[in-house]
């Protein structure tokens, strides 16, 4: 996976992406036991397009020069697919946005901050991401208050609620 740290940090400093955060299953893991995941997920900010075209195709090409094998929707950087994800909502243009900065490995990274975690994963909807809030919400690695207010913002409040009642 410090491969894939690396080749991020490089497209960031290249002006390829403008920044990038770690979330989903890896970016958890920060917080919580890790859960079983096949990929790391970054989510990226695109630099400014003056035709307001959004390619991930640069970004794919130039993860290609740093090493990666191009997989389908994965840059694959030795046993670990990297997906490359924008800010396509405002919820996680905000994620990214208010990430923090960690090593792994020794090489410097950007993760979402648990409670964004929590509110994109309720946001998706899928088991698996109401389990991983279940999980947040027992270990007590979120900021009540901030994650309340989040997911007030962003409509979630129900979802929050029903994964607090265990349904």
């Amino acid at each position: 996976m410090k491969e894939a740290l690396q080749a991020l940090n490089r497209l960031v400093s290249e002006g390829a992406i403008r920044g990038y955060a770690i979330g989903g299953a890896i970016g958890a893991s920060f917080y919580i036991q890790a859960m079983q995941t096949e990929d790391v997920d970054a989510f990226v900010f695109l630099p400014d397009s003056p035709l307001g075209l959004v390619t991930l195709t640069p970004i794919y090409e130039a993860l290609s020069r740093f090493g990666g094998v191009v997989e389908r929707e994965y840059v694959r950087f030795g046993n670990w697919p990297l997906q490359i994800l924008t800010d396509a909502t405002p919820l996680l243009a905000e994620a990214i946005q208010k990430a923090v900065d960690v090593e792994f490995g020794g090489i410097p990274t950007r993760v979402f901050r648990a409670e964004h975690l929590c509110a994109v994963a309720l946001q998706t909807g899928r088991a698996k991401d109401y389990l991983r809030v279940r999980l947040f919400l027992e270990q007590g690695v979120v900021d009540d208050d901030a994650l309340q207010e989040i997911v007030q913002r962003y409509g979630l409040k129900d979802r929050l609620a029903r994964v607090q009642e265990g349904q």
